[in-house]
């Protein structure tokens, strides 16, 4: 009788390791996966954010562009710690969207530069996301890196929305 009084409980552990070991096994992204996207979208971040520096007539792009200026420099140091970033050119939607905010102006111009930025930032959360979870990278060292950085990404994606909402 006590054996049937435990069998849940063991059955239930079997899953849980069962469970543990295929999630392990899962990790799908190699190294390159995730940092030739990564390279194209810090390339393209780092075009908005000279856009946004050169927004004079917007005295809140100033420490908007200060601090994600400081919060980029800080994560490709820590990612250079890991690893080397590859070169990569922007994207052709990347430069469709500059094309199209080069043609804007005033203030349809920072609200387009304000909604690219904060699509950027999307995409740079939703790659993190993306090589953090369970069909991650390979790379132990790196997917946990890629996780402990998004509460900063996120943070920054914040601080655009909020901006965008000021505007």
């Amino acid at each position: 009788m006590k054996f049937y009084r435990y069998r849940p409980s063991i059955i239930l552990l079997l899953l849980v390791f069962t469970g543990c070991e295929k999630q392990i096994g899962d990790y799908r992204l190699e190294r390159n996966d995730f940092l030739y996207p990564l390279a194209a979208i810090i390339a393209y971040q780092h075009v908005l954010d000279t856009e946004i520096s050169k927004t004079q007539d917007q005295p809140e792009f100033a420490p908007f562009f200060a601090q994600r200026s400081d919060s980029m420099s800080r994560y490709i140091a820590e990612l250079q710690t890991i690893c080397s970033l590859p070169e990569a050119d922007l994207t052709a939607e990347a430069k469709a969207n500059l094309l199209n905010l080069q043609n804007s102006h005033g203030p349809a111009y920072h609200k387009l530069l304000l909604k690219l930025v904060m699509q950027a930032d999307e995409d740079l959360i939703g790659l993190h996301v993306k090589a953090s979870g369970p069909a991650g990278l390979k790379d132990v060292l790196l997917r946990q890196w890629t996780a402990e950085k998004l509460p900063m990404l996120t943070k920054r994606l914040d601080a655009s929305q909020r901006l965008w909402h000021t505007n």
